[in-house]
């Protein structure tokens, strides 16, 4: 009888369940995913399940040394360091952390300590989907392109229209956004265009800066529910976010860093400054979680019915290889993505060298370049030039 308690406190100590009411607005044997879970023990991130050398984005420069592990927490920090990409001018660097593998459903829940810099930086905590071979028709026959859930976004300071101020330190935004398929074009569906649809905010009775508060949503087929420190405050009806999702954490620019020009991100250079920086946000834990209804929910998603299928299937052209997953690339759709990217930059185009570079990165020369192959070229390169800089000095 003494061993069998034993056994089974071990049993409890190693398999922590979810924190607050979701176990009873949620009844199931909820099992920890270990894929996307993770303590943050160590000196290191674990880069096996981890991409922490992501694309860049608009004014935002994810760099990898911006993200780091130790005393039990992940730590991302943003920096000001001018520097140049392609042809545009931008003032700060910060880090993410952003799973190689997708889901689509559970409970996802991290313990988060927001920034020391307010206003300017915004930690996030969200899941989004990536790649063009994601499509889903939706039940009410809406194709949709791209999923994204923010389980929160921090100190964002956004402007209210209604008070002419910026948000408190204190203001929490918990969003939805997506990307529908209308007339062959992409029409974004956002918080502050469809805030029914889209729209959370929590005003919380503490400052996010001064201590660690646990942060979830659940999905489900039907709905999208957000919790912090246990206790539900905001659920939508789950129209358009069923795509397998990347779970992230990234601390992004905000204003007054960052303004907006012809519905794109700019940067302010003229606000520039050092005060407050470095400053970072830090993840205790992440731990997801997936119970009965959950597991049959992903199974429709990887294997869909075959009398009406809820995923539309990929063109043949962006079809992605048998066991592809969604952070794989093949050499025709690397090639699209860079030449888009070139040109937006400004570049002269150089196919030769793109698909040279391909290449390169797939080492097991299977046709496709995983996202950990490309996360080692990039880290190779970098090194490289790193290396060149310091031998011309």
């Amino acid at each position: 009888m003494i061993l069998s308690i034993a056994v089974s406190s071990t049993v409890i100590a190693d398999a922590p369940l979810p924190v607050g009411d979701i176990l009873q607005a949620s009844p199931g044997e909820w099992e920890l995913v270990p894929e996307f879970s993770d303590e943050f023990n160590g000196d290191t991130i674990n880069s096996q399940k981890w991409n922490t050398n992501t694309e860049d984005w608009g004014t935002w420069s994810w760099e990898p040394e911006n993200a780091s592990q130790n005393n039990g927490s992940l730590h991302l920090q943003m920096v000001q360091q001018t520097h140049q990409r392609g042809n545009q001018k931008l003032d700060y660097k910060s880090g993410i952390a952003r799973t190689h593998k997708t889901i689509t459903y559970g409970y996802f829940e991290a313990r988060v300590k927001g920034c020391s810099r307010f206003p300017g930086a915004s930690p996030a905590f969200w899941l989004h989907s990536k790649g063009p071979q994601n499509r889903y028709q939706a039940k009410d026959g809406e194709t949709v392109t791209y999923s994204e859930i923010d389980v929160i976004e921090l100190q964002q300071s956004e402007y209210d229209a209604l008070t002419k101020q910026h948000h408190g330190v204190n203001h929490i935004d918990c969003n939805l956004h997506t990307q529908l398929l209308k007339n062959g074009a992409k029409v974004w569906i956002r918080p502050n265009t469809n805030p029914a649809m889209c729209k959370n905010e929590f005003v919380a009775p503490w400052d996010p800066r001064d201590d660690y508060h646990i942060y979830a949503v659940e999905n489900t087929e039907d709905w999208v529910v957000w919790y912090i420190d246990g206790k539900e405050i905001g659920r939508k009806p789950n129209l358009y976010w069923h795509l397998p999702m990347h779970v992230t954490f990234s601390l992004g620019l905000r204003y007054p860093f960052e303004g907006y020009q012809n519905g794109n991100r700019v940067p302010v250079h003229e606000k520039t400054t050092n005060d407050g920086f470095p400053t970072a946000m830090s993840v205790d834990y992440v731990r997801v979680w997936q119970n009965r209804a959950a597991k049959q929910s992903e199974s429709k998603i990887n294997q869909p019915q075959t009398d009406k299928p809820r995923i539309a299937k990929p063109s043949t052209a962006m079809k992605p290889a048998k066991n592809q997953s969604s952070t794989d690339t093949t050499k025709a759709d690397f090639v699209a993505m860079e030449k888009a990217k070139w040109e937006k930059e400004g570049w002269p185009w150089n196919q030769a060298k793109v698909e040279s570079n391909f290449d390169e990165m797939d080492t097991n020369q299977d046709g496709i370049a995983s996202g950990l192959e490309r996360q080692a070229w990039f880290e190779k390169k970098r090194t490289s030039l790193k290396n060149d800089s310091a031998n011309e000095r």
